[in-house]
């Protein structure tokens, strides 16, 4: 009976929710983000104060200068206090999220790394973003929201 109230309850309330996997190996580092379709054709809508749509791969062609300047304004990080600015890889169109393959290079230790995710909070309150680090094997995580938008993982 729990499961059938959970199950209602998911369906009346929309969850509002984005990930970030961070993987650190060697002196190459990749990020994967991954948002619901819908929810960033709304906060675009917001960002640029016009309609976005994405639901094909060819729009989202059309528009990766857009999206470029959106991810570069509500995601940011750092490694061992020196901001980094990934290079955006690319844009995938599957099913019904957008992945975002970003990349950047980083000589030596890592100490820290501070993540800063601002992804869809103009448009939800209640958005969640899921943030993994993978460094040596090790994964750890953090639940982002619009009261808590930055994290520091320490190694």
């Amino acid at each position: 009976m729990q499961t059938f109230y959970l199950y209602i309850l998911l369906l009346v309330h929309p969850l509002y929710i984005s990930t970030s996997e961070i993987f650190l190996k060697g002196n190459k580092h990749d990020i994967k983000i991954k948002i619901f379709r819908d929810d960033l054709e709304d906060d675009l809508r917001l960002f640029f104060d016009k309609s976005i749509s994405i639901d094909t791969e060819i729009k989202l062609k059309n528009v990766s200068s857009q999206l470029d300047a959106y991810i570069k304004d509500k995601f940011q990080i750092s490694v061992n206090k020196s901001e980094i600015i990934p290079s955006i890889d690319n844009y995938n169109l599957v099913n019904d999220l957008i992945v975002i393959n970003l990349s950047f290079e980083k000589k030596g230790d890592i100490y820290n790394i501070k993540v800063s995710n601002n992804i869809l909070f103009d448009v939800f309150r209640v958005q969640k973003n899921v943030v993994l680090v993978n460094f040596e094997n090790q994964t750890q995580s953090h639940i982002l929201s619009f009261s808590d938008r930055e994290k520091i993982f320490t190694y």
